[in-house]
């Protein structure tokens, strides 16, 4: 994405003298380049000092904003400035930013110091666009309260960006300028990245039977999507992520330890499997944020499930996977039964009245 970049005439410091460093415009080579020159016509050795703000405040790390194309000089130099292309993208279009690049003489006593206005303008931006709302584990287009869900579009955000909870355990509602909203309510965001946002879908819109979806970036809004919101809505994440085949299932081994299943790699019958899982609805009591901080709390609100090769396996323990995890997986210890056959078995979980047969997700048995 192009930026404009202006660079203005210097401002002398209170040292001013016939070898003052200089800056200006340059004018055989586009206006991204900056011109480094000094009063007398001599040549001065000269460095990069800092850069500030349009009201006077250091910028700490300058590489945030303005890159140069290099940190020191002898006058006569051109120097070239560039800008951030993740700072680019996290600009609000149409906006405009200046700072001042510094360089001080190096050889000169005293020495000597110029300012180099560069004004930053971020160009105009499409309009959000929204494809698709999609459970994150199973892809299916319905969802539920609480769901992990994954938003594929176009100019959704900046930079890729992946977000953490803040010390009250919950996640930001809005990054960079991007927001989410389900029927108006901001939903917290995860992951976000020009083609996709991974968000979770309010508990708050329990009882609702669809959602209107868009997302706001600045003073930008995507047309609405309407999608279902079923109170439950179970999927099994996948080793392909693409809603199907082969599970990202952990199963224990002799040890204790843990690995992926694969057809390398089977599960014994009678051995735990760990099994990872979204859309689940509210859990009772309400969680009050996005992530569990204690030791794991049991989803005691609908019955929990499981079959593997359609013979029942018995269920150790569903619910948070523990300190720090989300409320929206759930985390299901399983037995793999007896009676299993060996190869890839499928696995349904059920919740209540509501499973992920249409996953056809499976787990190899040995």
């Amino acid at each position: 994405m192009k930026m404009l970049l202006l660079a203005a005439i210097g401002l002398l410091t209170p040292h001013a003298s016939a070898q003052t460093l200089h800056c200006q415009p340059a004018t055989a080579i586009p206006p991204d380049s900056i011109l480094i020159t000094d009063t007398a016509g001599g040549h001065y050795k000269f460095q990069y000092v800092d850069t500030v703000s349009a009201f006077g405040n250091t910028v700490p790390d300058a590489s945030n904003f303005a890159l140069l194309s290099r940190s020191s000089g002898t006058t006569p130099a051109d120097f070239g400035v560039y800008l951030n292309p993740s700072v680019v993208a996290q600009m609000k279009p149409g906006s405009r930013n200046s700072l001042s690049v510094r360089f001080s003489t190096i050889d000169q006593t005293p020495a000597s110091m110029v300012s180099c206005r560069v004004d930053m303008i971020a160009p105009t931006a499409p309009t959000p666009a929204i494809r698709s709302v999609l459970n994150s584990a199973s892809l299916s287009p319905t969802l539920s309260p609480g769901a992990l869900v994954t938003i594929l579009g176009s100019d959704l955000a900046g930079p890729t960006t992946t977000t953490t909870y803040g010390p009250t355990a919950t996640f930001p509602t809005t990054v960079a300028g991007t927001s989410v909203f389900f029927n108006d309510t901001p939903a917290p965001l995860i992951y976000l990245s020009p083609s996709q946002i991974n968000a979770v879908v309010p508990f708050s819109l329990s009882g609702q039977t669809s959602l209107q979806v868009k997302v706001q970036r600045f003073d930008l809004v995507s047309p609405v999507l309407t999608v279902q919101l079923q109170e439950i809505s179970p999927g099994i994440f996948t080793s392909t992520q693409t809603g199907s085949g082969q599970g990202a299932i952990l199963q224990q081994g002799p040890g204790g330890q843990l690995s992926y299943n694969s057809a390398e790699n089977p599960a014994p019958r009678g051995g735990g499997v760990e099994i990872y899982a979204t859309g689940i609805g509210p859990w009772t009591p309400a969680s009050e944020n996005d992530i569990d901080f204690l030791n794991g709390r049991s989803f005691t609100t609908k019955p929990v499930s499981v079959t593997i090769g359609s013979q029942s396996a018995k269920v150790i323990y569903a619910g948070t996977t523990g300190a720090l995890s989300s409320w929206s997986v759930l985390h299901v210890t399983a037995v793999v039964p007896d009676g299993a056959g060996s190869g890839p078995q499928p696995v349904l979980l059920k919740v209540g009245s509501f499973d992920n047969a249409q996953q056809k997700v499976t787990l190899f048995v040995q």
